[in-house]
């Protein structure tokens, strides 16, 4: 069954092993962030994708019961949750550690600290959706909490990325201060929604919508990239962009049934 007023194309991998592998791999790019900030851009920004190719393929799910032009709005919505869980994760265990005397060490969970935030304002904005606001789709509360939770990701992932680590202090003074973070808001937000509602439509299938999805990641990462005039992490991210855009274009062709090709405009009026 196809995409397209509801229904549901076939999927390729189950959504909660896709969930899991893009927090697994934004988490660990976060931390190579910030014990190994010389590559923070170059592993960090490649491994923070993986959270935008996760909420792309939830959103793809739950956009499938028929929100039409809910597509983007859920997508700034997952983003907007992420950025307040980010800023409430990272400034939470900084207040946590001068007002409650904890160790120092409680530094390191930020990016634990901000998962569970997102997850607990997810649920709590899924809980809102469906009552009172009354939207009636089976997987609104699921959906919801893992969009907060790949939006936080997203976000945290980048901004670790290009600050060289998830410190208080680093992504503050690296991120939020001179306004990097309202590009990841927008960058990952459009990573995340842009796939399936490119992609959507009575033969949308789940391969081209992901290798959509992780082109959009890849060219999220070099925009971070040209950002912080990270030469060699701009060319790995543009090339790997290219190659798999160039997939995602063979798959569209093949897919469709038929290609009509748009000849040249006169260069003279007819």
């Amino acid at each position: 069954m196809s995409h397209g007023g509801g229904g549901h194309a076939a999927e390729l991998y189950p959504e909660n092993q896709v969930i899991v592998i893009g927090a697994i791999l934004a988490i660990v790019g976060m931390y190579i962030s910030q014990f190994f900030p010389q590559v923070s851009m170059l592993l960090g920004g490649l491994l923070a994708s993986g959270a935008t190719v996760a909420g792309a393929n939830t959103t793809r799910r739950v956009a499938a019961y028929g929100l039409g032009t809910g597509v983007p709005s859920i997508g700034m919505v997952s983003l907007g949750l992420g950025a307040i869980s980010t800023l409430a994760g990272v400034l939470l265990a900084g207040v946590a550690i001068s007002q409650f005397n904890l160790p120092k060490e409680l530094l390191y969970g930020i990016p634990i600290i901000v998962t569970v935030v997102s997850i607990v304002l997810g649920y709590i904005v899924g809980k809102l959706t469906v009552n009172p606001i009354g939207m009636k789709i089976p997987i609104m509360v699921e959906s919801m909490t893992k969009l907060s939770l790949m939006g936080a990701l997203s976000i945290l992932g980048f901004c670790a990325a290009y600050a060289g680590g998830f410190y208080p202090d680093t992504i503050i003074e690296g991120t939020v201060k001179n306004g990097v973070i309202g590009l990841a808001f927008i960058a990952a937000g459009m990573a995340i929604l842009h796939p399936f509602n490119a992609c959507l439509g009575p033969n949308e299938s789940h391969k081209r919508t992901l290798l959509l999805a992780i082109a959009c990641g890849f060219i999220t990462w070099f925009m971070f990239s040209i950002a912080k005039l990270d030469i060699v992490s701009s060319v790995a991210s543009i090339l790997l962009w290219g190659i798999v855009y160039r997939e995602f274009v063979k798959q569209s062709l093949k897919d469709a049934c038929s290609v009509l090709y748009t000849p040249e405009l006169p260069k003279k009026e007819m």
